[in-house]
């Protein structure tokens, strides 16, 4: 098996270098560089330099042993897809370097990793790496008098490994069989954005309201659940999570160039907003599978403080700011709460939410004052009902 661990989809730190697709059919007459950090290889004389479209790997003789038709959101990959190219399987990693969902088909080959078992039926295959290392062939002496040190070594009880990392999620590493004294495994990841291609879709993204958006409704009355994420802000009334768009039709002006202007599919990105010259800035989710301009995110936080952002704010039971502790006390009788009362400025009152320990509502009492001074209330689920 390979020695690495399986991982579900998740997230990835993007760097920051252009890619450039090697075409399939340039590959052919392509030489293999002597710089480690080209992410390249030759398998049976063919390029690969990584990353490189899932149209080009293919076209290289690559079957996909899965669902080609399988969305992956952006900024999220898959570490081990199962592809074969006559007795030869491998695991190649499978990433949405976009801003929008998209299949499988559509994505990027960041990568490919293969073992010693999964040469068994393909015995002839040749791998070769730059300044000469071969798979099956090199030994750990060989590597080091290629490349020098490793960025990092590990003794396993079978194999040595050795790896060269040149950032976040660009990496090569070697595995060494301590019986065999050569390689027997290699893994090699390089997952670029390319900018120039993100730029462009990001402005063609539409400002229409997305279904999201116009699934949402307006709260009509605060109720008397606290854990209902209602919350009275600034004079109006919102449903935990509310659309930046509410928020602009109820008077809050945009801060356009504080603001992130589109966010890719399922992902995050900041807002700035003002309203009787109070700021307020927050992060922002996009419940949308593609990308959506700022407007069609969702706010998922609302705060209120004597110190910033001091705009009337309302919560269930009539709790706000400038009630006195007592009242507080009373208003929240009966109902499942915590206290830290261990600063000497601050007691803190929370309301923690039921399906995350992130979502719930945070009530800030200050001694001197005997007052409440800052209300918080958070609420973001994995998706909107």
């Amino acid at each position: 098996m390979n020695k690495k661990s399986m991982f579900c989809l998740a997230g990835c730190a993007s760097a920051v270098l252009l890619c450039s697709p090697v075409m399939a059919e340039e590959t052919k007459e392509a030489v293999l560089s002597d710089d480690i950090y080209s992410f390249s290889l030759l398998l049976d004389g063919d390029l690969y330099e990584f990353p490189m479209s899932y149209e080009d790997f293919t076209a290289l003789g690559w079957e996909y042993k899965d669902d080609a038709g399988t969305e992956i959101s952006p900024n999220q990959y898959s570490p081990s897809e199962t592809f074969s190219k006559g007795n030869l399987d491998a695991y190649a990693k499978i990433i949405n370097l976009g801003i929008n969902t998209l299949p499988v088909s559509e994505c990027t080959v960041g990568g490919l990793s293969i073992d010693s078992w999964q040469f068994e039926d393909a015995p002839d295959t040749v791998i070769e790496f730059p300044k000469g290392i071969v798979f099956g062939k090199s030994t750990l002496e060989d590597i080091k008098a290629a490349y020098g040190e490793p960025s990092d070594t590990y003794e396993g009880d079978l194999y040595t490994m050795l790896s060269y990392e040149y950032d976040y999620y660009q990496e090569i590493e070697f595995y060494v069989d301590k019986e065999t004294g050569v390689i027997d495994e290699f893994d090699i990841e390089n997952f670029v954005v390319d900018e120039e291609s993100n730029a462009a879709a990001a402005a063609e993204v539409s400002s229409d309201p997305t279904e999201e958006v116009l699934a949402y409704t307006a709260p009509t009355e605060l109720g008397d659940d606290l854990l209902s994420f209602i919350v009275e802000y600034a004079g109006d009334l919102y449903q935990l999570p509310a659309p930046v768009s509410v928020f602009l039709e109820n008077g809050w002006t945009l801060k356009e160039k504080d603001s992130d202007s589109v966010i890719a599919g399922k992902d995050f990105g900041w807002v700035y907003m003002m309203k009787d010259n109070q700021e307020y800035h927050s992060t922002v989710r996009n419940y949308s599978p593609n990308a959506a301009a700022i407007e069609n995110c969702f706010v998922t936080s609302v705060e209120s403080s004597v110190d910033s952002t001091n705009l009337p704010i309302t919560i269930q039971k009539g709790i706000t700011l400038g009630m006195s502790n007592e009242d507080l006390l009373a208003a929240l009788e009966g109902e499942d709460y915590e206290t830290d009362d261990s600063s000497d400025m601050f007691i803190y009152y929370t309301i923690e939410g039921k399906e995350s320990s992130l979502d719930g509502i945070q009530i800030l009492v200050k001694r001197e004052d005997n007052a409440v001074t800052s209300i918080e209330v958070e609420y973001e689920p994995d998706t909107l009902s």
